[in-house]
């Protein structure tokens, strides 16, 4: 996987977890999804910038 699909990856996937934090109802899991979010939202600004186009989100 290049570094432009990994951080494609990983913005997709900070998107999904933050869908699922908005939808849920439980407050454990919508804090356990709010961890997950910043974690990958650490790992996503560690990985190299990349020339994507935000239309493609």
């Amino acid at each position: 996987m290049t570094d432009s699909e990994s951080w494609k990856e990983r913005r997709n996937q900070v998107a999904r977890y933050r869908a699922m934090e908005q939808e849920t109802t439980d407050p454990l899991a919508a804090r356990l999804l709010h961890d997950i979010v910043l974690d990958l939202e650490a790992e996503l600004a560690d990985l190299p910038p990349q020339n994507v186009s935000l239309d493609a989100a």
